[in-house]
């Protein structure tokens, strides 16, 4: 596994539901989506801009707690897109919600990596 410092690198830390955790760890689950509302947008926002010269990092977190798991990939899977904006013409099925007719955020998730200090 490539290991990152953490200087380097432009983190957006996401917190997730243990499901969604595990389908991501396994690499079954290869995009995250988050709705396109202001909250999102200015996280992505602010995340790309800290991200000039730095590698864009997707930090999943299972829950909220001190000492929960974490996992990092590196956003986008080489194709040069890190996150990309979905229309509501564009459904996507949710294992609780059901389909999403909202627009949302699709951030790519790419290689697994560690993060130094």
């Amino acid at each position: 596994m490539k290991k990152l410092r953490r200087s380097e690198c432009a983190v957006l830390h996401l917190g997730l539901k243990r499901y969604w955790y595990q389908m991501i760890e396994s690499g079954v689950k290869k995009v995250e989506f988050r709705e396109a509302n202001d909250y999102w947008r200015t996280r992505i926002a602010n995340w790309a801009h800290r991200m000039e010269g730095k590698t864009p990092v997707l930090e999943f977190q299972n829950g909220y707690g001190r000492f929960s798991p974490r996992m990092w990939f590196i956003a986008g899977r080489g194709e040069g897109v890190i996150f990309t904006f979905r229309g509501a013409d564009v459904p996507v099925q949710h294992r609780e919600l059901g389909e999403f007719q909202k627009a949302r955020y699709a951030l790519l998730i790419g290689e697994r990596v560690m993060l130094e200090d």
